[in-house]
């Protein structure tokens, strides 16, 4: 009896000793991935620098908030150009999502794990790192609709003031065609009486 009691103690500890770990590990996931969430909305509210530069910083951020960040590392597609960490390469173990801008496809975030470990057996991406890229994807396309936005508003904007100084050489333009029309109209109309005089020398006339 008091070794069936003692391996019942044993198992208990032993289970809430996993329980205690597991769940220390996934708060421990919780903050890496809303380290990275929190990290791209600090590269949003700066709001400093190129497209390109943005989404460097935010392709950076990807592989710290993965379960093996030392084999992580992270790729980012958009419109043909390609951001990615120093180390990517293709790997064995790969997770993306789609960017979509606008309803349109434009591109796709990726983190691969570059090799092999025993405890991918049971699957090498947790199902929140799925809900992670997909709300990296998300951002990053809201993103570059931001940034796009601003680009066609600064374009307007330029079109407008060049309308606008167009609009103003043109009535200076007018202003100076009235000023010379004035005198011109006085001269002509008086060089067509003096060719009516029938005494009028035929240099004078040719003149």
């Amino acid at each position: 009896r008091d070794g069936v009691e003692f391996h019942e103690c044993t198992a208990q500890t032993i289970g809430l000793a996993a329980a205690d770990w597991r769940a220390k590990r996934a708060l421990t996931e919780r903050v890496k991935e809303l380290t990275c969430l929190y990290g791209i909305a600090q590269v949003v509210e700066e709001g400093t620098g190129s497209l390109v530069e943005m989404l460097d910083r935010i392709t950076a951020l990807l592989p710290p908030a993965w379960q093996y960040p030392e084999i992580a590392a992270a790729q980012m597609v958009l419109d043909s150009r390609t951001y990615a960490t120093s180390e990517y390469r293709a790997g064995p173990y790969e997770q993306s999502a789609e960017i979509v801008v606008r309803d349109q496809p434009r591109g796709s975030v990726r983190v691969v794990y570059l090799e092999h470990r025993p405890e991918f057996a049971a699957g090498a991406f947790l199902p929140e790192e799925e809900k992670l890229i997909a709300a990296v994807a998300r951002e990053v396309g809201l993103i570059v609709e931001r940034k796009e936005a601003e680009t066609e508003r600064v374009s307007l904007q330029q079109q407008l003031i060049h309308a606008d100084r167009l609009a103003t050489i043109g009535q200076l333009a007018a202003g100076v065609a009235h000023e010379l029309n004035e005198p011109l109209g006085s001269i002509l109309g008086l060089a067509q009486l003096a060719r009516k005089d029938p005494q009028l020398p035929p240099q004078a006339e040719r003149d």
